[in-house]
């Protein structure tokens, strides 16, 4: 089951447009296997939790944003532009459109999950 669906998308990127629907609901469907693969125990953890399962509709929604942004300036890394001689540099952000969480998201879900909250690691040094 996807963490969100064609509503949640539309309430956050209002400029999907309507010629992309059926492709923006199979890359929440998409995403959503990713996410449950990424942190296997997010879907069982959203049912206790508000947080998370808010968090898990918000990065679900942005990953797939963020695939399908590659026709528009918004989902560029640099542009480059020069009239005398005509040049043009684009540098697309993400152009396969593939779905990633950024470090961001990453940090987001994993301190709702509980996931190495301190930054610490216990280490033990052998033969000492």
């Amino acid at each position: 089951m996807p963490f969100a669906d064609l509503t949640d998308l539309q309430a956050r990127w209002s400029a999907l447009p309507s010629a992309d629907e059926a492709v923006a609901t199979q890359l929440l469907a998409d995403a959503s296997l990713w996410l449950r693969a990424w942190f296997p125990t997010a879907e069982t953890a959203a049912v206790d939790s508000e947080d998370l399962s808010a968090a898990l509709t918000m990065v679900c929604c942005s990953i797939v944003k963020r695939a399908m942004l590659n026709a528009d300036r918004e989902g560029l890394t640099s542009y480059g532009e020069t009239i005398d001689a005509y040049a043009e540099q684009v540098v697309f952000r993400n152009p396969d459109g593939n779905l990633y969480v950024t470090n961001a998201e990453r940090g987001l879900l994993e301190t709702l999950l509980g996931l190495n909250t301190s930054g610490a690691v216990s280490l033990t040094a052998w033969g000492l």
